[in-house]
């Protein structure tokens, strides 16, 4: 070891370089330390192998090192909203006429706004309690809102021959995840969406369907809450809270694109094998 790296050593100054320039004060700050020590009533012990003049300079440098140069900010962890919780666990103990009454009166999403300035109704829903099957499409239009019941025209036509066809057309209740309707017919926004589905799962609590059947990706994603297509999901049995959920598209797709309607056939026939399979 060289007689630089013994001296170093001695000091207790490895890996702590000090400069000679300022080595006289660290001298003398480190006998004011020795003095304080003696006065002092249970002085730290020093570090093993470090003098006094190791233990000044590590005292006078600790402003420099004690703070990182950069804090970064801490992460923002998402807070519920208690506003919201407490909104939803209200709507989760409403019966059917406190459920359409706060469906009227509801400001929260901008949907309202132009509800309100057009002077319309939500469209709440159509059909007998405990259905036999609950439809789910994505939002009424104006004819809807006009007439108060959703799946109207010829969408509307086309959903009752796809029932009729396997003789479920008579315990069939319909509704929207919106009850409002979205400006020139534009997809429902998750938050609106979001603003909806406690209505809209209270509606199946008090409603108490043997099967659902759920047309479109909105729709779909409230209940299950995945962003999986369509085109996945349909293809085998789903279950929303142990009922029974079949996904298909929407009559208004059907009628864009005919060769998926033999696929929307296979849909019902899996919604039809819902409703006769034997209880276990």
């Amino acid at each position: 070891m060289s007689r630089r790296a013994l001296i170093l050593e001695e000091l207790g100054l490895n890996p702590v370089w000090v400069r000679t320039a300022i080595l006289p004060e660290l001298q003398i700050a480190a006998q004011a330390v020795q003095a304080v020590a003696v006065n002092a009533p249970a002085p730290a012990p020093r570090p093993q192998g470090l003098s006094p003049v190791a233990v000044a300079a590590h005292q006078a440098l600790a402003p420099l090192v004690s703070q990182p140069k950069f804090s970064p900010p801490p992460a923002a962890i998402p807070a519920n909203d208690p506003v919201e919780d407490e909104r939803s666990k209200r709507i989760a103990i409403m019966n059917w006429d406190e459920l359409q009454s706060a469906v009227s009166s509801c400001t929260a999403c901008p949907l309202c706004q132009s509800r309100q300035k057009n002077n319309e109704q939500p469209v709440f829903g159509t059909g007998p309690m405990q259905p036999s099957i609950m439809v789910l499409g994505e939002a009424p239009d104006a004819d809807e809102i006009a007439q108060q019941k959703p799946f109207l025209g010829e969408a509307g036509k086309l959903l009752d021959n796809m029932l009729a066809a396997i003789s479920e057309d008579s315990l069939v209740y319909k509704a929207n995840i919106l009850k409002c309707r979205t400006p020139n017919k534009r997809n429902p926004q998750a938050a609106e969406a979001q603003q909806c589905a406690p209505f809209l799962k209270r509606q199946i609590e008090l409603l108490q369907p043997k099967s659902l059947f759920v047309l479109g990706r909105f729709a779909l994603k409230t209940l299950l809450e995945t962003d999986e297509p369509v085109s996945v999901l349909r293809e085998k049995l789903q279950h929303y809270k142990q009922i029974p959920l079949v996904v298909s598209y929407p009559p208004t797709y059907l009628l864009r694109n005919l060769p998926d309607k033999s696929k929307a056939w296979q849909d019902l026939l899996r919604l039809k094998g819902t409703l006769t399979a034997p209880l276990v």
